[in-house]
């Protein structure tokens, strides 16, 4: 089983050809611009995520590069005020 970043255009809809062990990782080929979603290849069959699937999914939002929790309003890459807590 794997998982992969899928987007429609006019003619149909595509995948990103990657094989993806986690939803996390399907998630680095997502392009932001909300048209793209993750499917779970399972048993020689494309299907909509589980619940826990999707809630791994939800989860790792906030971490993705290009979230905008990511970003100064100057467009520059910030780290999580998390991160240099100890």
């Amino acid at each position: 089983m794997h998982y992969v970043a899928c987007w429609t255009e006019d003619d149909g809809i595509y995948s990103c050809g990657h094989s993806h062990l986690v939803v996390r990782d399907a998630m680095n080929c997502l392009v932001p611009d909300g048209g793209g979603f993750i499917r779970a290849y399972d048993a020689g069959e494309f299907r909509s995520l589980t619940n826990r699937e999707f809630i791994d999914f939800l989860e790792a939002l906030p971490e993705m590069p290009w979230s905008w929790r990511n970003r100064t309003q100057g467009g520059e890459v910030t780290l999580p005020l998390t991160v240099n807590a100890e």
